[in-house]
């Protein structure tokens, strides 16, 4: 899968598209567009693959390379400006390994690591990757496989995507597993 980020004139194509229709369930994979930010004054997207479950609810079949806050399996609400709200946490955790210099000599190594504790590469592009890793699996244990990654890719970062709010405090969600 390959994370894109859209413009608003790409989102609102996608809206009148049969892709994005959320009026009627779709059996098969949909993009959902998730409002990232903005960027010289313009909303920007970000697809990510979900099933409609009615109405304007998703569940998302991968965890986002750029959207906070959510993570693959988690049920979402989303508005026609493409911000959501997390109604459902399906106990996963969003992990994003990024590198400027590119990721490839650490995918097979890293991808590995994170299979071996029950999780999956959700989305990749050059400078990084998008996983998918059960909250069972430990923060401790993704920590650790992470940091090593990072020592060894010069100019390597880690971050979770859906454990901390902006102000740096662990997500609700997450207090009882702390």
């Amino acid at each position: 899968d390959t994370l894109y980020i859209l413009s608003a004139r790409a989102y609102a194509a996608c809206l009148r598209s049969r892709l994005s229709s959320n009026v009627r369930p779709h059996k098969t994979p949909m993009h959902v567009l998730l409002r990232i930010g903005e960027r010289n004054g313009e909303p920007k997207f970000e697809p990510v693959h979900g099933n409609l479950i009615s109405g304007n609810r998703y569940q998302l079949l991968h965890s986002p390379g750029l959207a906070y806050g959510l993570a693959a399996g988690d049920e979402i609400e989303l508005d026609s400006d493409g911000n959501y709200t997390v109604l459902t946490r399906a106990g996963n955790l969003a992990v994003r390994f990024l590198c400027p210099n590119g990721v490839v000599n650490v995918e097979e190594r890293l991808t590995a690591q994170v299979a071996e504790i029950g999780g999956r590469l959700d989305g990749r592009v050059r400078n990084g990757h998008a996983y998918t890793i059960p909250i069972s699996a430990g923060r401790e244990t993704v920590g650790r496989i992470f940091a090593k990654a990072k020592r060894e890719t010069p100019g390597g970062q880690w971050e979770y995507g859906n454990v901390y709010e902006v102000d740096g405090k662990l997500m609700g969600w997450l207090r009882s597993e702390a």
